[in-house]
């Protein structure tokens, strides 16, 4: 599916799930982004013991530019920072709009040069102090012979072991700046939080196969590496002395979502998983609903949903029986002289048949239903009812029959409404939809009582 401009975290990270679908991508380990002068400035700043809020690093798949995002924990507010100064900035009223200016944020300094915190004064002349929060950060290497992943690791600086909690990526050749507010919300609850590079992609080594475009054929099945991977990550923290080995959980969003419950399927060694908006079928079948529900979102004409439905079901229909090509091949290439390359993205750009037919072999056939029934462990589903790229509906029923007829007695399902797939509010995308943080925060104190000083 063709890749927009991004305006918002809502869209950006909606974008980064419609590369959904097929098959392999190889990356050689490309640079880990370089360091940037605002590194600094990134981590949890407590207002109130009640009110914290947190700048992340946020890097774009589509352009690859480094932002910095303010998120504030309380109003749901997720924007990105503008630079006026070397230590001032500016948000405006959307993800992506620096006027009008509603709010200013000074980092305060000491005589070292260390940020100690920031000041922040609104458009109205209101103006509050945080504080910084202490945090230590490490980058880290998890090994997953032969491959390894390159991360950074957030610990609290208040005596441990921690409780810990790891992030997994939607799809697409992601690296570890591509969590949104996510990184220092968890770190805000007490949590050491780790985010690594997806393998192939960033500083980690490997080759990627994922739900996105590609053609490369491999004797590889979708997401037996993605799901390697996250176990090693949970061997790695469990490995720590400042980490409580029996409190290792994940959290995913879209197609890392789907990974938590793969990951917790496979191992009782995951404590708790948060599963946000992560598919809960074939994953044909959410091809299949993505194409119409995304461009009829877009607002793209009626005969023109119907033209690229029509082609996807044909491309799902000779991936799967291998009959057709020849037509397939046709209908493609006229769409691309008419410049309709949208239509045709998502079915990959397909040398052959045997390449179609290792896609529905190998990616497209895998539904993670059969071993969400062995998932024992607490889990926290998180939708959005404007969700265009997940369909709710059948996500929900599957997840809670699977979970209810495995007996797992402790799962909490949760629908957003006016959410979309980032579970940010929609339209707007500026600001989280209510209660997003909130649940969040409460399940996972609930889950880690003991263990979490905040």
């Amino acid at each position: 599916m063709v890749r927009h401009g991004t305006r918002r975290l809502g869209r950006s990270v909606t974008i980064l799930a419609t590369v959904l679908l097929l098959s392999l991508l190889r990356w050689d380990g490309v640079s880990a982004q370089p360091p940037s002068r605002y590194d600094a400035y990134y981590g949890t700043y407590l207002v109130t013991p009640q009110h914290l809020v947190g700048i992340d690093k946020y890097i774009t798949e589509d352009s690859g530019e480094s932002t910095m995002l303010f998120s504030d924990y309380q109003s749901g507010i997720v924007r990105r920072l503008f630079p006026i100064s070397q230590t001032e900035f500016i948000m405006g009223p959307g993800f992506n709009d620096n006027s009008p200016i509603e709010l200013h944020v000074q980092f305060i300094k000491d005589g070292h040069g260390a940020v100690t915190g920031i000041s922040m004064r609104s458009s109205k002349g209101e103006s509050t102090k945080a504080s910084r929060v202490p945090l230590r950060e490490e980058n880290v290497v998890v090994n997953n012979d032969p491959v390894k992943l390159a991360g950074t690791l957030f610990t609290p600086t208040t005596e441990g072991p921690h409780p810990a909690i790891i992030l997994l990526h939607g799809s697409g050749p992601l690296t570890r700046f591509s969590f949104g507010p996510y990184p220092h919300f968890f770190t805000s609850l007490g949590f050491a939080v780790l985010t690594y590079d997806k393998r192939g992609t960033g500083a980690s080594s490997g080759t990627l196969l994922d739900a996105s475009t590609g053609t490369l054929m491999a004797p590889s099945y979708y997401p037996d590496e993605l799901v390697s991977d996250a176990l090693a990550a949970v061997h790695f923290l469990q490995g720590r002395n400042d980490v409580n080995s029996r409190k290792v959980g994940l959290w995913g969003t879209s197609e890392g979502g789907m990974l938590t419950t793969q990951v917790a399927a496979r191992s009782k060694d995951v404590a708790f998983i948060i599963d946000s908006s992560g598919f809960m079928g074939p994953l044909w079948e959410t091809a299949s609903y993505q194409m119409g529900a995304f461009l009829r979102s877009q607002g793209v004409s009626k005969s023109d949903v119907e033209k690229a439905t029509m082609f996807t079901d044909m491309w799902l229909r000779v991936a799967r029986t291998g009959q057709g090509w020849d037509e397939f091949v046709k209908q493609r290439d006229e769409m691309r002289k008419e410049d309709k390359l949208w239509f045709i993205q998502s079915s990959g750009d397909f040398a052959s048949l045997d390449q179609m037919r290792w896609d529905w072999d190998h990616i497209l056939t895998f539904s993670p239903i059969p071993t969400l029934k062995e998932v024992t462990c607490p889990a926290l589903a998180v939708y959005g009812e404007a969700d265009t790229l997940t369909q709710v509906s059948v996500a929900v029923r599957n997840m809670r029959a699977a979970l209810t007829q495995s007996g797992n007695k402790n799962f909490t399902i949760k629908v957003f409404p006016n959410a979309g797939h980032s579970l940010s509010e929609v339209p707007s995308g500026s600001r989280m939809a209510p209660g997003v943080f909130e649940a969040l925060r409460s399940w996972l104190l609930e889950q880690t009582a003991d263990d979490v000083s905040h």
